[in-house]
């Protein structure tokens, strides 16, 4: 996603020790935030300075700023500062006769809706052999992703407790699926955990419940232990920060679609906004165009025009 930073994160700053390394035992890591915990982390704030400091601060850089100009006037009267003229501020345009070009700004972390579709989606393409996943999905069931050959693959990452942007990629989802019709059936949607405190399967079938997503046959949440999801983030880009203060956990966005071979060919940065309370919402309408976005490139890895 580009990461958080550089890849979106949906507006989250990354916090904490980085948990995306080669590790064989679970971290010292504070539990699982109920909602309630977790909104309040988001609105803790840092020790307020005392009332009084600004203003003793403003004071000192005034009597300076005067005593400053005060300075200058009397050097400049004095004859001992020559140089010093009235200043007139411009936009110079070269320098040393080349054109001066301004730093560009920063770009913008909203997609433009009009945009065209492989923007709007953040699509790269992608080539080789989609690294491997062997992983435990919501049912306890094993799954690997060398077992969906012959289907389109879509692989997307967000936490059991579904207190990332999983709210608004489930929507998407959703609407994939509805749009890809009969085809959803050589279509498989799987979601790989990126929580690593709530590893369980059990936590995974309430979270398949809570987001809509129990209900598609084709749609799968895959978890296991601290190293096996481990590999799978390293593998697919993902890197998960904990803050070891608020146990607030955040990682960044990607998707991938695996053609029916198992060869990588696309990757997309899922986005949304997020709240001051670290809630993830996303307009409808961006919402359905994902969706139908989804839908578009799974159907050309089936060979369908799109």
């Amino acid at each position: 996603m580009p990461w958080s930073g550089s890849t979106e994160i949906a507006g989250r700053t990354k916090i904490g020790a980085v948990v995306s390394t080669e590790v064989t035992d679970q971290p010292s890591i504070p539990p699982t935030l109920s909602e309630a915990e977790r909104a309040a982390a988001f609105r803790r704030t840092e020790p307020k300075v005392p009332r009084n400091v600004p203003l003793i601060a403003l004071a000192v850089f005034a009597v300076l700023g005067i005593g400053g100009a005060l300075g200058e006037h009397l050097l400049s009267s004095a004859g001992l500062n020559p140089g010093a003229t009235a200043e007139t501020t411009t936009s110079p345009t070269s320098v040393s006769g080349r054109p001066v070009i301004a730093p560009p700004g920063a770009a913008s972390s909203t997609r433009e809706v009009g945009a065209p579709l492989a923007a709007f989606m953040g699509i790269e393409n992608r080539a080789g052999t989609a690294s491997p996943i062997s992983l435990v999905d919501q049912s306890g069931a094993a799954l690997a992703l060398a077992g969906e050959r012959g289907s389109a693959v879509v692989v997307t990452f967000f936490n059991s407790p579904c207190q990332d942007i999983c709210p608004v990629l489930s929507a998407e989802l959703r609407q994939a699926d509805t749009d890809l019709g009969p085809e959803a059936d050589h279509v498989t949607f799987l979601t790989v955990n990126t929580d690593p405190v709530v590893l369980s399967a059990a936590p995974a079938s309430v979270a398949a419940a809570r987001t809509g997503l129990a209900a598609l046959s084709n749609w799968h949440f895959l978890t296991s232990s601290l190293a096996n999801l481990n590999k799978v983030w390293k593998a697919y880009g993902v890197s998960i920060t904990v803050s070891p203060t608020s146990g607030l956990v955040a990682h960044n966005e990607v998707m991938y679609f695996i053609d029916p071979s198992g060869r990588l060919r696309y990757r997309a940065t899922p986005f949304a906004n997020e709240s001051v309370s670290g809630v993830f919402t996303l307009p409808p309408g961006d919402i359905s165009r994902w969706g139908e976005g989804i839908a578009t490139y799974a159907r050309r890895l089936l060979g369908a025009t799109s």
